[in-house]
C-alpha cells in the first residue's frame, strides 16, 4: 500500500504535508512557498512563527492549532493504508523535477505504475472529448510516433483525444502518464476501466486528490496544471476557445512550457482553439510528430531515438493520408522477425477466453474490424474492445485504420490424448 514500508521520518513528513493541505486558508502557492523556504512540510509546521520569511502571514498558521485539519486529514491517512500505489512528497527525490519548480506544485501526489517515466522527455497531448474522427486518427498517429521515439505522452484519461493518445502511446517505447481528476482509486470515465488498469501496470497513473475523491468539474482545471507542469510542451489537437485543452495550453504558457497545435479548417468549431493559438503566435504549428521531437532531441540524446519511419516527411505523409516513403532496395531489406508463438497447450492461462477467441479469429481470417470480430466470435462488443486493448498493450495485436491483425501465432496442441 501507499503507506507500507515507509519509515518514521517519511510518515512524519506525510502527516505534516496533510496538515498543511488540510489547513484552512493555505492554498497550493502558499504551501509551495513554505516548502521552498523550510525544505520540508515537517519543518514548516514546526516553524509557524517564521512563516513571514516565506511570504506567508503567520496568522494563517493558527489553523494548525485547531482539530479541524485533523478531522479531515485522518480519513485520507487511513485510506492511503489500503491504496495500491505510492506517495510522492515534494521532498521525495522521485518527485518530478519539472513539477517541483512550479509556484503551485502539489505537496503530495499519489502514483501507481512506473515512476521512472517521470524522468523522461514528456509531452502532453490534449484535445476535445467530443472529437472529430479525423483528429482522433491524427491523435493516434501523433501519440504513437512520439512514444516510438521515446517521448512519454501525458494526458488526462478523458474521453476522446486523451483516450486515443494513451492507447496509442502505451505499447511504444515512451509509454504514457495519465493525470486524474479524481482519486487514484477512482476510474473515470467508467468505460475507460481497461485502459486505466493497463496504464497502471505499464504506464503511470498520477493524482493529487485524496483516495476515494469523486470527479467534479472544478477538479479538471486544477488537474490540467499538472499535465502541463510535468511536460516539456503541450500539443493541442483540437478544442474550442473555452475547452479544457485550451485551459491546459494557458497553464503551459504561464509555466513557460512550449505549446504546439494541429491546424484545422477555419469553419470547424473544434479547430478554433488550436488555430487561435497559432494565429496569436502562442503555439508552433505542427504537421507530424517530428516537428515536436526535433525540439528536444538534442536535450535528451540518450532517451529520444527517432526511428527510421519518423524521418522528416514520413510521419507527415501518413498524417495526410499519403503513401509512406518507398521501401528500401531489396538488397537492404531485413528479414521479417519470426512471429511469437503462444502455446496454449503448455500455458493455458496465457490468455483469457475472449483474448484467445479473438486471436483464433484473426489467425484464421486475417485483418478484421472490431465489428467483424464481434460477428465472428459472438462476444459482445464491449468485451471485444476491452480484450483488443489489452492485446495491443501486450503488443500481440496491431491496429491500423480501425482494423486489427495478430502479431502472434497460436499453438494449441493437446498434451494428453483425448479420452474415449
Amino acid at each position: 500500500s501507499a503507506l507500507s514500508n515507509r519509515g518514521e521520518t517519511a510518515r512524519a513528513e506525510d502527516w505534516a504535508a496533510l496538515a498543511l493541505r488540510r489547513s484552512k486558508g493555505l492554498g497550493a502557492r502558499s504551501i509551495r512557498r513554505l516548502l521552498g523556504r523550510f525544505g520540508s512540510a515537517f519543518a514548516a509546521v514546526h516553524n509557524v512563527a517564521r512563516w513571514s520569511e516565506a511570504g506567508v502571514p503567520v496568522s494563517k498558521g493558527a489553523a494548525l492549532e485547531s482539530d479541524a485539519w485533523r478531522r479531515e486529514a485522518r480519513p485520507e491517512w487511513e485510506d492511503s493504508r489500503d491504496l495500491d500505489g505510492s506517495i510522492l512528497l515534494w521532498t521525495d527525490p522521485r518527485y518530478p523535477s519539472r513539477l517541483r519548480e512550479l509556484p503551485d506544485a502539489p505537496a503530495l501526489l499519489y502514483a501507481r505504475g512506473d515512476l521512472s517515466l517521470l524522468d523522461n522527455a514528456c509531452v502532453a497531448v490534449v484535445g476535445s472529448r467530443a472529437c472529430s474522427p479525423d483528429n482522433l486518427r491524427r491523435t493516434h498517429t501523433l501519440a504513437r510516433e512520439l512514444s516510438a521515439c521515446g517521448v512519454t505522452v501525458v494526458s488526462g484519461l478523458a474521453r476522446g483525444i486523451d483516450c486515443a493518445a494513451h492507447k496509442a502511446a502505451l505499447p511504444e517505447q515512451g509509454r504514457t502518464i495519465a493525470v486524474l481528476g479524481a482519486g487514484l482509486d477512482v476510474v473515470y470515465p467508467p468505460e475507460n476501466r481497461d485502459l486505466y488498469q493497463a496504464v497502471g501496470v505499464k504506464g503511470l497513473l498520477l493524482s493529487e486528490f485524496p483516495p476515494g475523491t469523486r470527479p467534479e468539474g472544478s477538479h479538471f482545471p486544477i488537474r490540467n496544471r499538472i499535465i502541463s507542469g510535468l511536460s516539456l510542451g503541450v500539443l493541442v489537437v483540437e478544442g474550442s476557445q473555452t475547452s479544457g485543452a485550451l485551459i491546459t495550453a494557458r497553464w503551459a504558457l504561464e509555466q513557460g512550457r512550449d505549446v504546439f497545435a494541429v491546424p484545422g479548417g477555419i469553419d470547424a468549431p473544434l479547430s478554433q482553439g488550436p488555430n487561435g493559438l497559432i494565429r496569436r503566435g502562442e503555439a508552433k504549428l505542427i504537421q507530424d510528430a517530428w516537428d515536436v521531437v526535433e525540439e528536444y532531441a538534442a536535450l535528451y540524446p540518450d532517451k529520444l531515438h527517432p526511428k527510421t519511419p519518423l524521418a522528416p516527411g514520413a510521419a507527415r505523409a501518413r498524417l495526410e493520408g499519403r503513401e509512406s516513403p518507398p521501401p528500401a532496395p531489396p538488397q537492404q531489406k531485413e528479414l521479417a522477425p519470426a512471429r511469437l508463438v503462444v502455446d496454449l497447450g503448455k500455458d493455458p492461462e496465457a490468455l483469457t477466453d475472449d483474448q484467445a477467441a479473438l486471436l483464433r479469429a484473426l489467425q484464421a481470417r486475417g485483418e478484421q474490424s472490431a465489428d467483424d470480430l464481434v460477428e465472428a466470435t459472438g462476444i459482445p462488443a464491449r468485451r471485444v474492445l476491452s480484450a483488443l486493448t489489452l492485446l495491443q498493450v501486450r503488443q500481440w495485436v496491431a491496429e491500423a485504420g480501425r482494423r486489427f491483425t495478430t502479431l502472434v501465432e497460436l499453438k494449441e496442441e493437446r498434451t494428453h490424448p483425448p479420452r474415449g
